[in-house]
């Protein structure tokens, strides 16, 4: 992963190393996630693993331009709506059919998405959501 796309169209070079790439093995991915399900106090809607890199400890980051979590979300759980303030791209690993995101620019005052589009997860498939609009996992 790498900043060349942005760094040609500004139309500069890079000047200093920021930082080493950094791999992470699925079955290490996999058991932090078996760790996270039977810990205690672990949120009842979500079991991420933030992927940081080591030269970004302050960030928790991955580089200092990209955050990246390995999510899985429980069968039958909703993650409920929020947002962030940089475009997210979700790549589906696995999911069983029925599993979706809806976005949308607003929120209702009851915390409910309006007039959201619904995006079906399918493995290998990809989705961007634009910055600032809510989203919700199903």
């Amino acid at each position: 992963i790498h900043d060349e796309p942005l760094m040609d169209y500004l139309g500069v070079e890079p000047g200093t190393k920021k930082f080493d790439p950094t791999m992470y093995r699925r079955e290490e991915l996999l058991a932090r996630i078996e760790e996270i399900r039977h810990s205690q106090g672990h949120s009842t809607n979500r079991l991420g693993v933030l992927l940081g890199n080591a030269a970004c400890d302050q960030t928790k980051t991955l580089t200092h331009v990209l955050w990246s979590l390995l999510n899985s979300i429980p069968a039958q759980s909703v993650q409920r709506p929020h947002r962030h303030n940089s475009v997210a791209l979700d790549l589906c690993v696995a999911a069983q059919p029925g599993v979706y995101t809806l976005m949308g620019r607003e929120i209702d005052s009851q915390g409910v998405i309006v007039d959201p589009i619904r995006c079906e997860w399918t493995p290998g498939g990809v989705f961007v959501t634009p910055p600032g609009w809510w989203h919700s996992h199903h």
